[in-house]
């Protein structure tokens, strides 16, 4: 596995009798990774038409203040994403509410380590009720104007996956939900290998894992810093590019494909279409640089449209059923990892 890092997650044989999977969306880990996503902009297939409908859905006070508290970084506080399981935002935030002052503070010095706290932040690593509604109301506001508005494509892809895994469970068991998890993560008994920013070990030690598939989890899955806590492990899903319209590229209203991929995206997947090509000889028909090719390649590859593979010296593109049906204005098919 060819990665940054390794989070190597130890089974015991307790422990794979004890392997959960999340059995609804949790709306706080959606929260918490969506403002992560607006915090990375780039090109991005799946979520730049997300971005800039957020933009404008979303006091920046309110963004800037949860940021504060919610970096897009190594760390983030872990009081964020308490583990309820019953897919209420209401709950969740009820949650967060009710955190021990101890965790509040705990949790917030970890965070200065690595950047200056604004005041209203260090107020509440003292647990202060008030700062502490503040960020319960920033929460909900930011739930309710960015991301509620998309639940239903949200709670259908996700509700999706977990069936797909609750099926690998009933016909193989949890070691074969395990080795299912996508390229992301290996199953090397007694270890789940996971790529992950940095190498970090969890060791279950008979308290089982819940699994928590997340539209907005991106990359790499993510765990809780807190090693005491119940273990979770996040897990990112594969993604339509066109899930925030819900509707094919030649449908009324939809625009071309050029206007959902870009210009030059759209001849790279058009010219995929035909044959398997190297990305020297896009290049050349394109008439642009090889270096070019191969960034609007990657963009394509992660967001599942083509694949690509090395034969000698080249590498060679190919149109995935995804990326054919995009092409083509066909209903596009679901990938699972």
């Amino acid at each position: 596995m060819n990665v940054e890092g390794l989070l190597r997650i130890h089974f015991t044989s307790e422990d794979l009798g004890r392997l959960r999977l999340a059995r609804a969306t949790d709306w706080l880990w959606e929260v918490v990774l969506s403002l992560h996503v607006l915090q990375s902009p780039g090109p991005d297939l799946v979520f730049d038409p997300w971005r800039q409908r957020s933009a404008s859905m979303i006091s920046p006070d309110v963004v800037g203040f949860l940021n504060s508290v919610n970096p897009c970084a190594r760390y983030f506080p872990d009081f964020l994403t308490p583990v309820t399981e019953t897919g209420d935002i209401a709950a969740g935030i009820d949650a967060v509410r009710c955190t021990p002052r101890t965790q509040f503070s705990v949790q917030l010095t970890e965070l200065a380590r690595t950047r200056v706290l604004p005041p209203r932040v260090q107020l509440l690593s003292t647990g202060d009720k008030d700062a502490v509604a503040d960020v319960c109301r920033a929460l909900r506001a930011y739930y309710d104007a960015v991301v509620a508005p998309f639940r239903p494509q949200i709670d259908r892809r996700l509700a999706e996956v977990r069936a797909e895994y609750a099926r690998t469970v009933a016909t193989g068991g949890s070691e074969a939900l395990l080795r299912s998890l996508g390229p992301g993560c290996e199953w090397r008994p007694p270890l789940l290998l996971v790529r992950y920013p940095h190498d970090a070990d969890l060791h279950l030690d008979g308290r089982g894992l819940l699994l928590i598939p997340s539209f907005y989890c991106v990359r790499t899955p993510v765990t809780l810093f807190d090693r005491e806590l119940p273990p979770v492990l996040v897990l990112p899903i594969r993604h339509d590019p066109r899930w925030i319209s819900g509707t094919g590229p030649c449908a009324a209203g939809a625009g071309t494909l050029s206007d959902l991929l870009g210009d030059t995206r759209a001849r790279i997947l058009g010219l995929a279409g035909n044959d398997a090509l190297a990305t020297g000889t896009i290049a050349g028909k394109l008439r642009i640089s090889a270096q070019t090719i191969s960034y609007h390649t990657r963009i394509l590859r992660d967001a599942g449209l083509i694949a690509s593979h090395r034969d000698g010296a080249s590498v060679v593109h190919h149109l995935t059923p995804m990326g054919l049906a995009l092409l083509n204005g066909l209903p596009t098919p679901v990938r699972h990892w």
